[in-house]
């Protein structure tokens, strides 16, 4: 009797066994299943992501008194600001904006030299620049070195202005209010950031991640040269300032600089966040590109 149940035991413990080792083997198979759909799943988005058939052609365009191509931004209501960023990016909300035209492009070293050449105007410098001076002059590299000033003595020589932070904001993220120009992730190959994996060390030259281009199809507005706009920086501008064509405070300290530039981190090149400085300083990562109020049209 004792021997029966001995073997009675063995087999069960036996089948418990192959019961746990099927379970195992059934559980790693649907693991390996699980990852080869992931990994498809993954190939197909980069492959969707590679093949960008956004059309562009559906926004107007127009071109400047300085010669330069712009884009029309609808008029209507985007998501500003962001609830995980900084303290001065909240509250995130619904801020509604009038039509207005931004340029394609930032502002090159050659577009600013005819500013300067037509004006008699001053060369841009920076105090403190880790590499060769002289790449700061190369023609199509986004001009730095520039303070709010010459910022806005440029964009009013070409018929212009430079752009309000609500405005450049919806220009980078769209309606919907994107993390980055292009989407919710950071992808490679759509800023030149920090770093060499963009394949430039320092500026690259305007309009060369054609990928990282915004809803709009404006280029360069997560890296390259962060950017000068029109308000005044207050910490609590968000808070307080109106729903509809925000400008910001009436005076401070420092004016607002948008954008990741060529020294940023992925996190600096949100579409949310925001910078500032005070307007006489030139910086080696901080240029402009110039709006337009949108004309309205005739009823």
């Amino acid at each position: 009797m004792k021997n029966k149940q001995l073997v009675f035991g063995v087999i069960f413990c036996f089948f418990i066994a192959m019961l746990f080792l099927l379970v195992i083997v059934w559980e790693i198979k649907k693991s390996i299943d699980f990852d080869e759909r992931m990994r498809s799943i993954q190939e197909d988005t980069k492959q969707i992501t590679i093949d960008d058939n956004r059309d562009f052609s559906i926004y107007e365009t127009f071109t400047g008194d300085d010669a330069r191509e712009m884009i029309l931004v609808p008029e209507g209501v985007f998501t500003r600001g962001s609830s995980s960023g900084g303290f001065d990016e909240k509250p995130q909300q619904e801020i509604y904006l009038d039509a207005f035209y931004v340029d394609k492009y930032e502002v090159s070293v050659e577009d600013y030299n005819q500013f300067r050449r037509a004006a008699n105007y001053i060369e841009p410098s920076v105090p403190f620049f880790q590499g060769d001076h002289n790449i700061l002059k190369t023609p199509n590299f986004p001009v730095v070195g520039v303070s709010w000033y010459d910022a806005v003595n440029y964009c009013t020589w070409a018929g212009k202005r430079l752009l309000t932070e609500a405005e450049w904001e919806k220009a980078a993220r769209g309606t919907h209010g994107l993390t980055y120009p292009w989407g919710n992730s950071f992808l490679p190959k759509r800023a030149n950031i920090a770093g060499t994996a963009d394949e430039y060390k320092y500026m690259s030259p305007v309009g060369s991640f054609p990928m990282g281009r915004s809803v709009y199809g404006v280029y360069d507005m997560a890296g390259n040269a962060s950017e000068w706009v029109e308000d005044w920086y207050d910490q609590f501008s968000y808070k307080n300032s109106a729903m509809i064509n925000p400008i910001g405070v009436e005076t401070s300290k420092n004016h607002v600089f948008r954008g990741g530039s060529w020294d940023a981190r992925k996190v600096d090149a949100r579409t949310a966040k925001r910078f500032a400085a005070s307007p006489g300083r030139k910086d080696s990562i901080v240029g402009f590109r110039c709006g337009l109020s949108a004309k309205p049209t005739s009823g």
